[in-house]
């Protein structure tokens, strides 16, 4: 080989490892994230929200119909998702898991977008490898398939927009961003309703900080936000309802909220504070850095949002990953002498935040399940590695996420065994991934029992029940801690045919036993 093609390849190799340094910022932490979330795609089935969400979708496009035959409380896109990653991939966990990851990568690649309009070097690594942390982990359940996997992604790429239309000094370059920003809103809303807060955020901003044009451009994001909800909501209203379409999605969360949020003055005025110290303190900032006032206020409004419920799962900090790390790289700490007492009206969104974190340390501390995944992340690592070498079995693996998940396997495995597939059935369990995986037909309106019970009530439930009969019965808890009537029912018209650890049995009803035979 010559000496000029030596230096030719020398060169070429030299331009490819430059190349690689500049983007190493995005690069590294997208490599740190996959790692952080390789376990994941081998996770049992073993988290109940997952499980409700899947067989709802499984039904709805076999034979139920949304928001009437089958209840959610959830828009319908997440199900469009899950239906699509089933179909694609098979009843498991393997397919929902991956496409979280991947919507994982989207928000990290957007978040590289947004740092990238104003920082470089450690500024941009440092924040993108916290957000490759956390979004990974599970401390934040990052592990999973929720809606708030899935929101960080079109909520990252709709604040990217927002910003473009905050900031571009021509008229129309704005509009189109702005309606672009109310697109990816409305497909987010279509996920869960949550995103209508920052999505109003995002119109506040653009009315305070845009001044005339600024109401073009929200009416154009609200235009596009209405369009892709309705667009994605009409059809449930003609095959479902007008009244049970808004029942769900939002009458029943004035249930779910209210064992834990009653409206006292106690509950109500840190919120309250919070939200008007935020709308406050955009105005005051309204001619300050756009990136860092959007960064700030975003951060603030998840955390608000997610703080209504009064519940402080894991999963709905998710959302504030990205707005936290762009607000990182931004971070100064101002000497003392910079703190007049003057200016504190301008530290009303500083303020803000401190009084939404505040309410999310108080409900953590109260909260006795707070630490819960904290304790599985430090576990979840050294489980896998032993797992994955062989030092450890499959099911042990599975058990570091409950005995649950190696109940329900030997129960599906029993009703596959004796092709007991599509007979009706009723998994009184923490999750409802029996009727999936056993291709069980539920004879309950909502997959997950514990929503049956608040949207039917005990007795309503026993009604429904005991005038179904179902042929198959799965409960993760011995009789004596089922419901009331539900103990002596299974004892007086069912078999148990199998049994699992923690009281977990499969109960057959006796008339179909006897054909077995």
């Amino acid at each position: 080989m010559s000496g000029t093609t030596l230096a030719r390849h020398a060169s070429s190799w030299q331009g490819r490892w430059e190349g690689f340094l500049r983007r190493a910022d995005l690069v590294l932490p997208l490599l740190l994230y996959l790692a952080l979330r390789l376990p994941s795609w081998f996770e049992p089935h073993w988290y109940s929200d997952e499980s409700g969400y899947a067989t709802t979708a499984w039904l709805s496009t076999h034979g139920s119909t949304l928001y009437l035959t089958v209840w959610n409380n959830k828009p319908p896109l997440l199900f469009w998702i899950y239906d699509v990653v089933l179909w694609l991939f098979g009843r498991g966990e393997f397919g929902l898991h991956l496409l979280s990851t991947v919507t994982g990568l989207a928000a990290l690649a957007a978040l590289w977008r947004l740092l990238r309009i104003r920082y470089r070097g450690m500024r941009m690594f440092l924040p993108m490898a916290l957000a490759a942390v956390l979004l990974g982990l599970p401390l934040l359940n990052g592990d999973l398939a929720l809606p708030e996997n899935f929101l960080i992604a079109p909520e990252a790429a709709a604040m990217l927009c927002l910003l473009w239309a905050l900031t571009s000094v021509r008229s129309r370059p704005a509009l189109l961003a702005a309606a672009g920003s109310g697109v990816i809103f409305g497909l987010a809303c279509l996920i869960q309703q949550t995103s209508l807060g920052p999505a109003a955020l995002a119109v506040f901003l653009l009315l305070v900080v845009r001044g005339r044009p600024g109401i073009s451009q929200a009416a154009a994001l609200l235009a596009g936000l209405a369009v892709v909800v309705v667009a994605g909501v009409a059809p449930y209203l003609f095959w479902a309802g007008p009244h049970n379409v808004y029942y769900f999605l939002v009458q029943s969360y004035q249930v779910y909220t209210s064992s834990s949020l009653p409206l006292t003055p106690l509950m109500l005025m840190p919120r309250a504070a919070a939200a008007l110290l935020m709308l406050a303190g955009i105005y005051w900032r309204r001619h300050h850095d756009p990136l860092r006032l959007l960064a700030l206020a975003w951060l603030v409004c998840e955390l608000l949002v997610y703080a209504l419920p009064n519940r402080p799962y894991a999963h709905f900090l998710l959302p504030a990953v990205v707005p936290a790390c762009l607000l990182l790289a931004a971070a100064r700490i101002p000497h003392p002498s910079h703190w007049p007492w003057r200016r504190l009206a301008r530290r009303a969104l500083p303020a803000s935040l401190t009084a939404v974190v505040g309410l999310w340390v108080a409900l953590a501390l109260v909260s006795p399940s707070s630490g819960s995944t904290v304790v599985l992340t430090l576990r979840y690592y050294p489980t896998f590695v032993k797992e994955a070498t062989g030092s450890l079995s499959t099911a042990q693996f599975d058990g570091m996420f409950g005995t649950g998940t190696v109940a329900e396997a030997k129960a599906v495995a029993w009703i596959k065994r004796n092709h007991l597939q599509g007979l009706t059935a009723l998994a009184w369990a923490d999750d409802a991934w029996p009727y999936l995986l056993g291709d069980l037909d539920p004879v309950v309106p909502s997959p997950a029992i514990y929503v049956d019970q608040t949207w039917l009530g005990d007795q309503g439930l026993e009604r429904l029940v005991k005038s179904a009969s179902p042929d198959v019965v799965y409960s993760s808890h011995p009789p004596a801690e089922l419901a009331s009537w539900l103990g002596p029912y299974l004892k007086g018209h069912y078999s148990e045919v199998e049994s699992g650890a923690g009281g977990a049995a499969l109960w057959v009803r006796r008339s179909v036993l006897s054909e077995l035979k």
